[in-house]
Formats: structure tokens, C-alpha cells, sequence
């Protein structure tokens, strides 16, 4: 690195503790956690209990988690340990936090954990890789490793590079825009060209609008398919989806063309093989999902804490714009080096992915604790990016951790985990790492921001983290572009 930029140290994250300033948070504070043991371990078995708390009737610890998120986690690991449970809406999860407790569980040694996805999100992921397990998920993914190789990034990153660009020319200057509405949008934009070959026409808005429902749902309280539900509209808006990409599959099969339903549909395995159309629609829809949901959260991320250091602002904004006007290519993006520190420190304190559900298909245990068959297990990957046994001053904004020099990611190998770790490891994590950097780079180029100091956002995670407020932001025109003194 030639240039350093000093952290702000009386900065914070605002997920990283919970506090008791706000009134919701007092009472939430005060309400009883009612603790108590999990299940009784086998007579003789030598385990120990997970111990853990129940919180209130029926809601039971539900609060805590939407409002506090990874500091709740880290509140349970403080409170009973490495292994600990709690009970949300009648369901009792246990929590791994810590990397000896998150690498037993991830390393299913004894084959004792399945995905955990489907009992928490429901069917929206269905035939998804998120949602699969066993011989099925290893050759799916084998097969579609194929489809974020190099190659293949740079036709995506191209359409993406072509969307984002069109679409920050309509964002407005010198008046408030709520960032994450604003980057949900332009995701969007950027989606249906590069994973599906079509424009971001009434036709794209739709898919988007539908990929939204779906999105909605994986949170919902109410799991029927009752009218006027957020259950119900989601049936609705994944029978479209499967619809459309039922008719677009054969087409994209023949067409020699770069947007990822064509590479995925065109795909042939070592025996031959190509993946069923109904297999195609189903990894496509997960696709679409999974993309654009983590993607805009790490952007919001992101830009929150841009925002928030100027200094980086600016030495990230120097990188951008020292690459000239030259078409931006995926050898260019990995070339932003201080981009890659900023957002590698985005997502470790803001994970868009902060847990990894898993499921007990036997009994078994983690860490010498009983964990019971059926059991769901939230593994708090999240919880480890905050660990200060593993990052110095670990709730500071402090992209040089990541610099080859202290390589502070290096330390475990589960410190920092945002694309999950062993066989559900992200495959297209290289390109959602692009989608996010191409877009940063693109506002970068164009504008400029920053919060007030006396501005912290208060974080949701209802489903994916994201400011409660939709993150308010007055946009500028940068520095150094033509007309702009």
C-alpha cells in the first residue's frame, strides 16, 4: 500500500453492542430471560447441557434478535457460552458462536447436520443449493462452479458495469435519497441483464417485484397461504418466476450469449449430463434471491461507512478514478485494492449472511454439549467477525486489517466467514464481491457523501441487516468530474 489512512477511533458500529439509550432497548434489557437447559443429555453419555434462555411466552427472545441482531448472539455467548440456546416464537435455536464451536459444526464430521434453511425461510429456496444436501447438492454445485468461473464474471460484470452506470445518472443531487431503497433499485437494474439476458422493461421490474415477495416472506410470522398474506403473495410471485424461466430456459439453451441463465442453461458435466429444466429454474430463482438481497445490504454497508470516514471516501474514490475511462474489466476491480479493504470491513461489521442455519438429524453433540435430533443449530459466523480474541478493537472501523501486512482475516480460518465456510460455502461469492465492488465504484466516480457525526444508523434484521431509518443521504457531485471544481 503507498497511502494509509488512519482509522477513526471514536467511531463505532452501531450492531456491534447493544446499548440502552433508546427506550426499546431499556425495556427489552429489563424483560426476563427465564434461563434454563435445553434438553437432559443421555444417562451416561457424559455431555452437558446447553443452557440458554427462554425469554418470554411464545415471543421469547424474538425481540432481542430482530432489534439487536449478532450483539444479541454475542450477549448469549457471554451469558452461557460457546453453545447456548434461545427461544423465538415458540422455537427453541441453538447458538455456535466462537471459531472452535462454529468449525465442529461446519465440519460435520459425523454427518450429523443438514441444511437448516428450509425450516427458516420456507420454500422459497427450494432446489437451491441453500437448500440442498448430499450427493444431489455436491454435483450441482460442481456443475455450476463452472458458471462463476473467469470467463463467464466478465460477461456479467460487463452488463452490470453498463446498468449501474445508466442507472446512477438519474439519482438526484442536494436532496435527501433513502440509500437503501435507492441501491434495492439499482441492484435490480443491475440483475435481469446480467443473470437473465432481459431489460429492466416492465418485464425485469416484475421479475424484481416478485424476487422482492419472496424476500418478504422468509421473515413472516404467518406461514399460510391466506390471502392477502405476505405467505400467500409469495406462492404467487415464485409459480411467475418459475413460469418465465420455464419458457426462457429452451431459448437460452441455443443462444450464444454471456447473461447467466444462458451460461447455467448451456452447462454439460464430466458424464455429459446438463441439469433438467425444472433444475435450471429452481437454482435460477435461488440465484436471483440470494443475489440480490446480500448484495444490496453489503453495498448499504458499505456506503454507511464511506459515509461515515471521509478518509477512505477519498482514497477510495482516488483508486476509482486513477483507472481512467477505460471499459472496467474484472483484472480492474481486483486492482482496487483499497476498495477490497473497505468492503471486506464493511461485511465483517455488517454481515450480510451473519448466521448459518443447520439442522440435527440425530442426536449429537458440539463441544461436549447435547444437541438433541431435530434441532435447529444458528451457526453465528457473524458473532466471530466481532470477537476481540480474534480482531483488535474489534467494533472499529479499520479496513487495514485486512492489508497484507496484518492480515487479521488470517488468524482462523472462521474469523471471517461472510460467504459461509465448508460444502454450503457461497459459490458465487467472487460474484457478488464483483456486483458490490462495481457498483461502489461507479458512486464513487460520481459522487460524494458523508454523514454527520452526530448521525449513527440504527440497524434492523428482520431478515437481512439494513438501516431502520433507510439511511437518508444527501449525494454531491465528486470531485474531479468534468465540470465540477
Amino acid at each position: 500500500m503507498t497511502t494509509r489512512t488512519e482509522p477513526d477511533r471514536a467511531a463505532s458500529s452501531p450492531p456491534a453492542e447493544a446499548g440502552a439509550a433508546h427506550w426499546l432497548d431499556a425495556l427489552l434489557d429489563r424483560m426476563p430471560r427465564r434461563p434454563g437447559e435445553l434438553a437432559a443429555p443421555p444417562p451416561g453419555s457424559g455431555l452437558g447441557p446447553v443452557h440458554g434462555d427462554r425469554g418470554l411466552p411464545v415471543v421469547g427472545m424474538g425481540v432481542h434478535m430482530i432489534r439487536h441482531g449478532p450483539a444479541f448472539q454475542l450477549q448469549l455467548l457471554r451469558r452461557h457460552g460457546p453453545v447456548s440456546w434461545w427461544q423465538v416464537f415458540g422455537r427453541r435455536v441453538v447458538a455456535v458462536c466462537g471459531p472452535e464451536a462454529v468449525q465442529e459444526v461446519l465440519a460435520n464430521r459425523d454427518k450429523a447436520f443438514v441444511t437448516g434453511w428450509p425450516d427458516v425461510v420456507g420454500p422459497w429456496f427450494d432446489g437451491g443449493l441453500l437448500a440442498m444436501d448430499g450427493p444431489g447438492h455436491l454435483a450441482d454445485r460442481r456443475l455450476l462452479q463452472a458458471a462463476y468461473g473467469e470467463p463467464a464474471l466478465e460477461g456479467y460484470l460487463r452488463r452490470m458495469v453498463e446498468d449501474v452506470t445508466a442507472g446512477l445518472a438519474d439519482w438526484p443531487t442536494g436532496r435527501p435519497v433513502r440509500a437503501v431503497g435507492a441501491i434495492r433499485e439499482l441492484s435490480g437494474q443491475m440483475t435481469t441483464r446480467a443473470l437473465l439476458g432481459v431489460p429492466y422493461d416492465a418485464g425485469g421490474r416484475q421479475v424484481m417485484r416478485d424476487v422482492e415477495a419472496c424476500i418478504r416472506a422468509e421473515s413472516a410470522l404467518l406461514r399460510l397461504a391466506l390471502p392477502g398474506t405476505a405467505w400467500h403473495r409469495a406462492g404467487r410471485a415464485r409459480r411467475r418466476l418459475a413460469a418465465r424461466l420455464a419458457r426462457a430456459v429452451p431459448q437460452a439453451r441455443v443462444r450464444a450469449d454471456d447473461d447467466f441463465l444462458s451460461v447455467v442453461g448451456r452447462l454439460v458435466g464430466p458424464d455429459g449430463g446438463r441439469l433438467t429444466l425444472p433444475q435450471v429454474v429452481d437454482h435460477m430463482i435461488f440465484t436471483l434471491i440470494a443475489s440480490h438481497d446480500t448484495t444490496t445490504a453489503a453495498t448499504v454497508a458499505a456506503v454507511y461507512f464511506l459515509g461515515k470516514h471521509p478518509g477512505w471516501q477519498r482514497r477510495a474514490r482516488a483508486e476509482s478514478n486513477a483507472r481512467g475511462d477505460a471499459p472496467l474489466d474484472v483484472a480492474g476491480l481486483h486492482r482496487l485494492e483499497t476498495l477490497e479493504l473497505v468492503v471486506k470491513e464493511s461485511v465483517r461489521l455488517v454481515s450480510p449472511s451473519p448466521i448459518l442455519m443447520r439442522r440435527a438429524v440425530r442426536d449429537t453433540d458440539v463441544l461436549g454439549h447435547h444437541v438433541p435430533a431435530g434441532q435447529l443449530v444458528s451457526v453465528c459466523t457473524g458473532v466471530n467477525q466481532l470477537l476481540p480474541e480474534l480482531w483488535p478493537d474489534p467494533h472499529r472501523f479499520d479496513p487495514e486489517r485486512f492489508a497484507e501486512a496484518r492480515g487479521e482475516d488470517r488468524v482462523h480460518r472462521l474469523a471471517w466467514a461472510p460467504f459461509g465456510a465448508g460444502q454450503h460455502k457461497c459459490v458465487g461469492m467472487h460474484f457478488g464481491m464483483l456486483k458490490v465492488k462495481a457498483t461502489l465504484d461507479a458512486l464513487l466516480r460520481r459522487f460524494e457523501w458523508s454523514f454527520p457525526a452526530s448521525y449513527t444508523a440504527r440497524w434492523r434484521f428482520t431478515s437481512l441487516p439494513a438501516p431502520a431509518d433507510g439511511l437518508p443521504v444527501v449525494l454531491r457531485p465528486a470531485p474531479g468530474r468534468p465540470g465540477v471544481s
